[in-house]
C-alpha cells in the first residue's frame, strides 16, 4: 500500500515503508473526528453564548419581578408552619412585639377567629394551657376573678367584636359623620370621651321608654299564641328541626317580629316592611359587613340604609330632638344605623341563639368528665314548676352559664402588664388586645367548685355572680346588654307557654299509650 507522495523535482511517487503508512492512515481517520470536536466545541460555544444572553434577558428580569411572589409564598408557608405546630405559643411571644405581631400574627388571627369562640375550641385551650393563654390575636384571661373585675371596670375598646377584628369603614356611622358603634367605644375611665354611655343611653331611652306597655298588650300576646301553636305544628327535636329553622314559621319570624314590635313599635302585620328587615337578619352574610376582611367583598351598605329608614320612621323616634347635648348632639341617622347593627349582631341573632340554649335546639357543651354526647337541659325544663318565674329564670342562667352565647368579649390594656401562661412569664405592653371569656369565667372550678361543670340551677349565688350578660350579677359599669330585662322576662313566657305544650304533648301520647 502506497500513500501518494513526490520527491521535489520529480513526477513519480515516492514509496514509503509500511510504519510510515499506517501512521499516516491513522491520522488521516483522526482529523475528520478532530474537526467535528472543534465544531462542537464551537457551536456548544455559541449556545452558552446565547443562553446567557437569553438569561439576561428574560430568565433574569422574570427572577426578579418574581421575588415578590417568591417572597410572599415563603411568608405564607411560614404563617403555615407556625400555625400547624405552635400558634397559640407563638402569639404568646409575639404579642410582645407589636411589630411581631402586625407581621407575622395577623393572618393566624383571623383564622382563630373563626372558630376559637366556640366551646369545642376555648374548653380544650383551657384544658391544655389553662386560664391563661393567647388566641386571635388576644390574651385571653379567664379566670372568674380576671373576668368578674373586666366586667366591672371601665374599658378601652378597638374595632373588635369578641374574638372577630372589624372593619372600622363599615361601623355605623363611619360613612356618614362619626363612629357611633357602642362595642368600639371606650369609656370615660379609660380614654374614652364618653360617647358610649351618652349614645348607649340615647338607645335605651328611645327604644324602651314604651316596650314594657307594649310587651303587655294584645299584639305581643297573639305572637306569643302563634309561636306556641307552631311549637305544637312543628318538629322541634334540634335546630334542624322546622320549628327552629323555618324562616315563614316558628321562632325565627317570632323573634324578629316580636322584637321589632316591643322596641320599635313597628306593626308585625307590615308584611313589605318585615320583607326588607328580613332580608337584613336572615342567615349569617349580612353580619360580615361589619367583619374584617369580610366586609371589603360583602358590602350591605344600601340595605343598612333602608333598615335605618325603617326604624327612624317607627314610633319609637316619634318623640326624638335633635341637638341634645347629653346625648352628645347624637342625629337620628347615627341611631337608626347603630340600631340596626344592635338589632343584627344582639338583638335578633343573639336571642336566636339563647333561644336554642334554653328551648334545647342542641345540647349543652361538652366538658372534661361530662357525657360525650352532652347534657340535655330539657329533662330540668320538663321538671320545672312553670308558675315559678325565679326558677325558670334560674334555669335560663344555669343554661347560660354552662352555654354563654356570647362566649368573650374584649378590652384594650392601658398599661404594659405580666400573665404567667404553662409555667411562663410573659411582659405585654400598653394597646394589648386582652380577651374577656365569658365562658370560660362562668364555669372556673376555683369559684365555682368542683361541680361547676354540672347543671344546677339551685346553685348558691347563681344569679349574683353570673356573667353571661357582660355583668357580675346586675353590677357593671355601663356596659351590661341593655336589653337583659327584655330577653329575661321574653324567655320566661316562651318557657312557660311552650312548657305546657310540651306537657299536655306527653299527657296525649301517655293516655293513648293506656
Amino acid at each position: 500500500v502506497f500513500t501518494p507522495s513526490r520527491v521535489p523535482g520529480s513526477d513519480q511517487p515516492t514509496p514509503r515503508s509500511s510504519s510510515s503508512v499506517r501512521a499516516m492512515m491513522a491520522l488521516a481517520e483522526k482529523e475528520p473526528m478532530l474537526e467535528t470536536a472543534k465544531s462542537s466545541k464551537s457551536k456548544a460555544a455559541g449556545l452558552g453564548e446565547n443562553c446567557a444572553k437569553f438569561w439576561q434577558s428574560n430568565c433574569g428580569k422574570c427572577l426578579i419581578g418574581c421575588s415578590p411572589c417568591v417572597l410572599f409564598l415563603l411568608y405564607i408557608l411560614t404563617v403555615f408552619l407556625i400555625y400547624m405546630l405552635a400558634h397559640q405559643t407563638f402569639q404568646c411571644w409575639a404579642l410582645q412585639y407589636p411589630w411581631i405581631a402586625n407581621l407575622m400574627n395577623t393572618p393566624i388571627e383571623v383564622v382563630d377567629s373563626l372558630y376559637v369562640g366556640r366551646s369545642d375550641a376555648f374548653i380544650p385551650a383551657r384544658e391544655k394551657y389553662g386560664s391563661n393563654f393567647c388566641a386571635a390575636g388576644m390574651v385571653w384571661l379567664g379566670s372568674f376573678k380576671d373576668v368578674s373585675q373586666a366586667v366591672t371596670s371601665p374599658q378601652a375598646r378597638s374595632y373588635q367584636l369578641g374574638e372577630h377584628p372589624l372593619l372600622p369603614r363599615n361601623l355605623p356611622d363611619v360613612g356618614r359623620s362619626r363612629l357611633v358603634f357602642l362595642l368600639s367605644l371606650s369609656d370615660k375611665g379609660a380614654g374614652g370621651s364618653g360617647e358610649h354611655a351618652a349614645f348607649r343611653q340615647c338607645f335605651i331611652d328611645h327604644m324602651f321608654s314604651e316596650s314594657d306597655a307594649r310587651r303587655k298588650d294584645s299584639t305581643a300576646e297573639s305572637l306569643l299564641q302563634t309561636l306556641a301553636q307552631d311549637y305544637a305544628d312543628l318538629p322541634h327535636e334540634t335546630a334542624a328541626d322546622e320549628f327552629f329553622s323555618d324562616p315563614e314559621k316558628g321562632m325565627l319570624p317570632f323573634i324578629t317580629k316580636y322584637l321589632h314590635y316591643v322596641l320599635f313599635g313597628i306593626d308585625p302585620t307590615e308584611k313589605e316592611t318585615f320583607e326588607i328587615l328580613e332580608s337584613f337578619y336572615a342567615g349569617q352574610n349580612p353580619i360580615g359587613h361589619y367583619f374584617w376582611p369580610h366586609g371589603y367583598f360583602m358590602s350591605y351598605t344600601d340595605l343598612i340604609h333602608e333598615v335605618s329608614d325603617i326604624y327612624i320612621a317607627s314610633p319609637a323616634f316619634e318623640k326624638w330632638e335633635d341637638n341634645k347635648t347629653e346625648y352628645f348632639n347624637m342625629t337620628k341617622h347615627e341611631l337608626g344605623t347603630l340600631s340596626a347593627a344592635i338589632m343584627r349582631i344582639a338583638g335578633v341573632q343573639g336571642f336566636q341563639q339563647i333561644s336554642k340554649i334554653v328551648l334545647g335546639a342542641f345540647k349543652l357543651p361538652v366538658y372534661p368528665g361530662a357525657d360525650e354526647e352532652g347534657f340535655d337541659q330539657r329533662t330540668v325544663w320538663d321538671s320545672l314548676d312553670l308558675e315559678d318565674t325565679q326558677e325558670i329564670q334560674q334555669y335560663i342562667m344555669e343554661c347560660t352559664r354552662l352555654d354563654t352565647p356570647v362566649s368573650v368579649t374584649h378590652r384594650v390594656a392601658t398599661e404594659q402588664f405580666s400573665v404567667e401562661s404553662r409555667g411562663k412569664q410573659y411582659t405585654f405592653p400598653s394597646g394589648t388586645r386582652i380577651g374577656i371569656p365569658l365562658a370560660l369565667g362562668n364555669t372556673d372550678k376555683e369559684f365555682w367548685g368542683d361541680d361547676a361543670f354540672e347543671f344546677d340551677h339551685h346553685r348558691p349565688d347563681l344569679m349574683d355572680n353570673i356573667l353571661s350578660f357582660n355583668s357580675v350579677g346586675d353590677k357593671h359599669p355601663g356596659r351590661e346588654c341593655p336589653g337583659k330585662e327584655l330577653v329575661m322576662e321574653t324567655l320566661t313566657l316562651m318557657l312557660q307557654r311552650l312548657g305546657k305544650v310540651r306537657r299536655e304533648a306527653d299527657k296525649g301520647a301517655s293516655d293513648e299509650d293506656l
